[in-house]
């Protein structure tokens, strides 16, 4: 895999400097980001030209991270101690706390690449590059088609992750979505006017709903095999259902669940993956539970540093970040995800969901598509009391707790219970959500559509171990990341979050 990654990337390198004008910074200046690009500089003329600009600046790349410290901000982490000299550690504060000034006390506290913001506008110039060239270059038809949905599918997945950590979730009674600021909308490299004030949060999701439908579309007719390190429609039907579940629109999130579902079903068993004595170090596809091997997996992406600030790039330091009690806690017992998940912070090994040996850091998993329909079979019942929709929920939570149980712990939830008492259902759902997708970007998002309740951390000072606890009110602004200084800088028209 590290090969691979290496391999492509010193063959695209040469096209870095004739693609700069496409894939400019948004935190460069206005007048920089929105100028013309002159005549002379380098213009794509084939599907393959493109495809090699969308893979050099159009995907994450695998060694820069958007944002290490999000797991961070909700209440799967605690502080386990005090460290005179562990750079993570610092870094980590200003996320921890909630800061308002987090990006900047970051970058005091030794990360030179704090700018979240920065690095999802990048990506999504790259994107736009395709957009704006894809139908007038050379090519097959059907090869200009996969190449633009993915490169619109990533789109939607960028803006999605933006709106959701600069926005007031969609769901939000305080701020509705037609009124709430979310994040610019900038949809093509050609835009030559002015600075971009910030659209409202509806009509981001308007255009993220826009993008990934396009994408589903051209990917679902598209003649390639899916594979693991590209957009594909698995991936991008997983994402759809994401983005509706948000929305609470619980038709879309079943129906592309019930595409995604009906194509790949299998789960990894978790008995295999918690037994030490099964698992051969010198195998590859066993390192690491998130790698390329894993069933599971339909698109895998990123950078590993995502998680550095966890402590997970090294095994030889104690880490000053873990999960918290409660997380800890909620797993039952027989429930073989709390040995295989938090691994890393045990006795027992190095394994865990993600290490310092994973080849690349972030993934779009199956079990979110049981976990996505259950959630809205549920709550549609709880609208229209169609018992069917229960029984389908009950089915779906019983096949993911199967694989992570022990087979002599596992048993079966049955409807009938909660045809009377849907909400109790519901908590196992949203339960079984935290517990399987801890730290992987979901948490954090979870807390705030579910109506940011109120969170505590205990942060070890430099002074003495007495911890100082930090609060995070019920519905506080700070559930809204701050948009950072340099963007406001060079960008008079940008509003800050409050």
């Amino acid at each position: 895999m590290k090969r691979y990654i290496k391999k492509h990337r010193k063959k695209y390198g040469r096209y870095a400097s004739c693609i700069m004008f496409m894939v400019m910074l948004f935190l460069s200046s206005c007048t920089k980001f929105l100028e013309q690009p002159s005549p002379d500089e380098f213009k794509p003329s084939t599907v393959a030209d493109l495809q090699k600009i969308l893979m050099y600046e159009g995907y994450p790349v695998p060694n820069r991270s958007f944002h290490p410290y999000a797991s961070l901000l909700d209440d799967d982490i605690k502080c386990i101690g005090r460290d005179e000299g562990a750079s993570n550690w610092r870094q980590g504060k200003p996320a921890f706390t909630w800061s308002k000034k987090m990006y900047s006390e970051m970058q005091l506290n030794g990360d030179n690449d704090p700018d979240t913001y920065g690095k999802y506008y990048q990506r999504i110039k790259g994107c736009n590059v395709i957009l704006d060239n894809v139908q007038l270059v050379k090519g097959r038809q059907a090869e200009k088609d996969q190449l633009e949905g993915e490169a619109i599918a990533l789109r939607a997945y960028y803006y999605f992750m933006l709106i959701n950590l600069y926005g007031w979730p969609f769901n939000d009674s305080l701020h509705t979505p037609d009124k709430a600021l979310g994040v610019p909308l900038v949809l093509s490299g050609k835009v030559a006017d002015a600075c971009l004030h910030r659209n409202t949060v509806l009509q981001v999701y308007n255009q993220v709903v826009s993008d990934i439908t396009r994408g589903c579309l051209l990917l679902e007719k598209s003649d390639r095999e899916p594979n693991v390190f590209s957009m594909n429609k698995y991936a991008a039907w997983l994402l759809a259902s994401r983005i509706f579940l948000y929305m609470e629109n619980w038709d879309n999130v079943m129906m592309y669940n019930d595409k995604l579902l009906a194509a790949r079903f299998q789960l990894e068993n978790m008995r295999f993956w918690a037994s030490i004595s099964n698992r051969d170090t010198a195998d590859k596809s066993q390192e690491c539970y998130i790698n390329p091997f894993n069933k599971e997996i339909l698109f895998l992406y990123g950078c590993v540093d995502e998680y550095s600030l966890l402590g997970l790039s090294r095994f030889n330091a104690t880490p000053r970040y873990c999960a918290s009690d409660a997380l800890n806690a909620s797993y039952e017992k027989g429930d073989l995800r709390a040995d295989v998940y938090l691994n890393a912070w045990k006795t027992t090994g190095e394994f865990s969901k993600v290490n310092y040996k994973a080849h690349l850091g972030k993934s779009f998993r199956l079990p979110e598509a049981y976990l996505n329909r259950a959630e809205a079979c549920i709550r549609k019942y709880i609208q229209q009391g169609d018992g069917a929709l229960l029984q389908k929920a009950v089915a779906d939570l019983n096949h993911l707790r199967q694989y992570r149980f022990s087979s002599k712990t596992f048993v079966p939830e049955t409807a009938a219970g909660y045809y009377n008492n849907p909400q109790q259902l519901l908590q196992l759902c949203l339960g079984e959500r935290r517990r399987e997708l801890c730290f992987e970007e979901q948490r954090w998002f979870d807390l705030r559509r579910l109506g940011m309740p109120a969170i505590t951390h205990f942060y070890y000072t430099d002074e003495n171990k007495k911890p100082v606890a930090y609060q995070l009110p019920e519905k506080s602004n700070s559930y809204v990341l701050p948009i950072p200084d340099m963007a406001l800088v060079n960008n008079p028209l940008l509003e800050p979050n409050p």
